[in-house]
């Protein structure tokens, strides 16, 4: 098994360069999910940006397509067919295996917001469709139904058309429609998305509201818990969350700018390989107003993704009653050469379903005042209590049915830490995944984590751990691979554990919360969450896939301040059935 050459299992890559997924959804009529994907057919490298296709009945095995969806090849698309969505399949009347998809019709490159002026009509907007399940695909005589940005906006972006219901939208603006979002920004002002009214039985036909989002550029109102903002948006997506009265307007928003975050810049100063582009996979809850025009007021915000990932695509699964998301994993901290030899460059995430987390009874986090965490809304209860709200994440349930495929399984319970690093067990295959449930005393433990893909004497680790004096999750890939061509700068993430009290209980005991830590790792990919409100993903470029490797817990602390009521790791997935 050649170490450079271990496709993962459970994340699709093509063999080739990929990038944005889009037009993610699912179609009745065939019972399939659909996503599609920017790449490049004939390379590893960006360009000649095409639509590669997949389906998968499970949204864990996908079937990809053998040639791509949608190339290049009309004068409004030259340049490249970025990134779209599909039309809601509840638009009458739908045929049976009709499919429409709408993209970024790129047709004069480059644009960037950094070099402005921006070239007005660089990208515009157009439409495919397919009447046979998505198996093969017609540009509309329409195309390009929209030519470019609104007349008189000076934009910094225009692009990536997402297309969706929104009810509330609707109460608002007095009208029953559909209504699409193209992102970008305002040259002077800020990032924003811009906000059309679409016909449902016309897609060709879309009229421009306005801005829907005023901020600043550069907008952080947290140096740890938001993200910032940057100055031009990509792929901004509406969802409304909750239901009724207990409801919140959702963005999410791939940022870009130019303010690194730390831990990532620092360790970058000497490196043989071009810096990664700056930008952040964010979210953010805001107040649905009509002012002039229906607008977002930012309320609160935070990192959707504390890794790498960007570029998120998601859609409203009625089959499920799920938002489900999909998104990309770049990889920017390899040589072009390395991604060549391996034959792929990129990889999507494993779909997650986003909700409304809320936690009840709670009275403080570790050591952040609520006040100081912009990624939350606190609202005090009639008991003197708060409940605390805040964007969920998770992989799809879906994952977990594989648990039973895993060729080895691992399992403790109830284990009292004494010893500062403990030996669990060795991982034989590239795919495995770990899930712990973790009770942590918060005033004699400073660190929890793991070191995984480990050799016998710690010369190669990787090392993922909870930092509770921090506030934070770090995933360390300084010890990952020798290879000093490979980046291995630190990914991390603000994250923290609350406090709750029993309001029936007279005693005022307060109660912290338990870790719930889950990491996947699949190949050359590492996906870390928590608790159902953190995620980080990340590429570790592993020296060896030959020979087992060691995953070790440690804590560091008094003894016997973290307890681990369970803990199980499954190791060696097999293929699709």
């Amino acid at each position: 098994m050649d170490a450079n050459r271990v496709k993962p299992s459970i994340h699709f890559t093509g063999g080739c360069w990929i990038n944005d997924p889009c037009a993610p959804g699912y179609d009745p009529t065939t019972q399939l999910y659909h996503v599609f994907y920017q790449c490049n057919p004939h390379s590893t490298n960006w360009g000649n940006i095409s639509w590669g296709h997949a389906t998968s009945k499970d949204l864990i095995y996908w079937a990809p397509f053998s040639s791509p969806a949608l190339l290049p090849d009309e004068a409004y698309d030259k340049d490249g067919v970025f990134t779209g969505c599909m039309a809601p399949p509840s638009i009458s009347p739908r045929l049976e295996g009709h499919i429409s998809i709408i993209y970024s019709s790129v047709c004069a490159l480059p644009f960037h917001w950094s070099t402005p002026p921006y070239p007005r009509h660089a990208a515009g907007l157009a439409i495919a469709e397919s009447s046979d399940g998505g198996a093969t695909w017609s540009k509309s005589i329409n195309n390009p139904i929209l030519l470019g940005e609104p007349e008189g906006v000076n934009v910094t972006g225009f692009r990536d058309p997402f297309l969706a219901e929104w009810p509330a939208m609707d109460f608002l603006y007095k009208q029953k429609s559909l209504y699409g979002l193209i992102s970008g920004g305002i040259e002077g002002e800020g990032p924003t998305t811009f906000l059309y009214s679409v016909q449902p039985n016309n897609l060709c036909k879309w009229s421009f509201i306005g801005p829907l989002v005023n901020l600043p550029n550069r907008f952080q109102p947290s140096p740890k818990w938001s993200g910032n903002f940057g100055v031009n948006w990509e792929c901004v997506n509406f969802l409304t969350l909750g239901s009724g009265a207990d409801s919140r307007t959702c963005l999410i928003i791939g940022a870009e700018g130019d303010v690194e975050r730390d831990h990532i810049k620092l360790s970058q100063s000497g490196s043989s390989i071009p810096p990664r582009t700056i930008r952040s996979l964010l979210w953010m809850f805001g107040d649905l107003k009509s002012n002039n025009t229906p607008s977002v007021d930012y309320t609160h915000g935070g990192y959707l993704d504390c890794g790498s990932l960007y570029a998120a695509n998601s859609f409203f699964d009625k089959q499920s009653g799920r938002y489900i998301m999909h998104a990309w994993i770049p990889e920017e901290d390899i040589p072009a050469g390395y991604a060549k030899e391996k034959g792929w460059n990129g990889a999507l995430a494993i779909p997650r379903e986003l909700f409304l987390f809320k936690i009840e009874n709670a009275t403080r986090s570790l050591r952040s005042s609520l006040a100081e965490i912009a990624s939350i809304d606190s609202i005090q209860q009639s008991n003197g209590l708060m409940t605390i709200c805040t964007l969920g994440f998770r992989p799809i349930r879906e994952l977990s049915r594989l648990q039973n495929r895993y060729i080895h399984t691992h399992e403790w319970k109830d284990m009292s830490l004494s010893l500062t690093t403990l030996k669990l067990c060795s991982t034989v295959f590239p795919s495995w995944e770990l899930q712990g449930v973790i009770s942590v005393d918060p005033d004699n433990c400073q660190e929890v984590g793991f070191y995984i893909r480990h050799n016998r004497d710690m010369s190669i680790y990787t090392k993922v751990a909870f930092s509770l004096h921090n506030e934070t999750i770090r995933v360390d890939r300084e010890k990952s691979n020798p290879d000093h061509s490979i980046r291995n700068c630190p990914e991390e993430g603000p994250f923290t554990l609350f406090y709750q009290k029993n309001p029936s209980a007279a005693e005022e005991h307060e109660i912290l919360e338990d870790l719930h830590i889950r990491v996947i790792s699949d190949g050359d990919i590492l996906e870390v969450y928590a608790n159902d409100r953190f995620a980080l993903t990340t590429l570790v470029y592993s020296p060896d896939y030959t020979t087992p490797m060691s995953i070790s817990i440690s804590a560091s602390g008094d003894p016997k301040s973290v307890l681990v009521k369970e803990l199980r790791i499954w190791d060696g997935l097999p293929g699709p059935k």
